[in-house]
């Protein structure tokens, strides 16, 4: 949908307009949301992060003022914005510690500081890797194994159908489990 089509559109029925835009625009900003806020959202933050998107296109999209004519720039860039206010809010919040009345911070008890690090560092390595595999099978392997969707549910954002989707991972599982023997890394 071209600029002056959705102004037209816009001007006779409103509601129209946003339907044909979010249908049309809904993978382009899923994938730009995803691939910001995969490493630390849920599928619901990401969920919510996409709608956040269409509500502030709808709301801030003036088609008078637009100069370009380009609306798939400007979705682009309030899904960059938004992703990245997403990921700001909820992956580099703060984290506070409790502090007692002799003005010690308090650690909680129970956790093993040492092991932490350690998963931490397994993580971002295996992410590496898994992302050294390249597009779509990195977002395939991580879609299907952290997020838990199936091949269906993966081939509405990959533009593969669920057949290629189950190819396509078992491949890349075949190549990632080389490249973790290759580091003597064993899961």
């Amino acid at each position: 949908m071209t600029h002056s089509e959705y102004r037209l559109l816009l001007r006779t029925d409103k509601e129209k307009a946003q339907r044909r835009i979010f249908d049309e625009y809904y993978n382009y900003v899923y994938t730009i949301v995803y691939s910001r806020l995969r490493s630390c959202a849920a599928r619901e933050d990401i969920d919510e992060c996409v709608s956040d998107v269409f509500a502030d296109v709808f709301s801030s999209y003036d088609p008078d003022k637009l100069i370009t004519g380009d609306i798939k720039g400007f979705i682009g860039m309030i899904a960059g914005r938004d992703a990245t206010d997403f990921y700001r809010r909820i992956c580099k919040a703060p984290v506070t510690l409790p502090i007692d009345e002799e003005g010690a911070a308090e650690i909680p008890s129970g956790e093993d500081v040492i092991q932490d690090s350690e998963q931490k560092e397994l993580r971002a390595m295996l992410l590496g890797i898994v992302e050294s595999l390249g597009e779509p099978d990195s977002t395939i392997i991580i879609q299907k194994y952290f997020y838990k969707r199936t091949s269906k549910e993966i081939a509405e954002t990959v533009p593969l159908s669920p057949v290629m989707i189950r190819v396509r991972s078992s491949r890349a599982l075949k190549k990632l489990r080389k490249m973790l023997s290759d580091k003597d890394i064993t899961i």
